[in-house]
């Protein structure tokens, strides 16, 4: 039987980040996101929200990264795979929770500027547009040139 353990999420960093490190020296972060997911509407036709807390732990390179250029509210995109990490405090008491082990991740805004992805992009005039290219793409898409 396959197995196949992939998260790939979208959300806003909840609280200020703190970068730690191991006794020999590796860098190692958790902290959480949220992802707000759009789950209906209301009586009144507004959106109903649900928010999602994930947390994340990362190491290296990538956790140093991360705290160097995100701060609470950045937005993040992180893929990474599920665990269950178990524990067992000073009272014996035993506790689990669920993470994710980041494995990649990509910047989505850069101190609340656009970054490329948001760009307002300036229309183009169709006549600047070759007859190639147009008749190319409705070919590939299956429709009928009309001039």
């Amino acid at each position: 039987m396959s197995n196949f353990n992939k998260i790939i999420l979208v959300g806003n960093i909840t609280k200020d980040l703190e970068l730690r490190y191991t006794p020999s020296n590796v860098a190692v972060m958790t902290f959480t996101i949220a992802v707000n997911t759009v789950v209906g509407k209301d009586a009144d036709g507004n959106s109903k929200t649900e928010v999602l807390f994930v947390d994340i732990v990362t190491f290296g390179k990538q956790a140093e990264t991360i705290a160097q250029y995100c701060k609470k509210g950045s937005p993040l995109l992180i893929e990474g795979r599920l665990r269950l990490r178990t524990w067992e405090d000073q009272n014996g008491n035993k506790h689990s929770k669920h993470e994710v082990v980041l494995s990649s991740f990509q910047f989505i805004g850069a101190n609340g500027k656009k970054d490329s992805v948001d760009a307002e992009i300036a229309p183009i005039d169709d006549e600047d547009v070759p007859f190639w290219f147009k008749f190319n793409l409705l070919f590939f898409l299956g429709g009928v040139y009309r001039e």
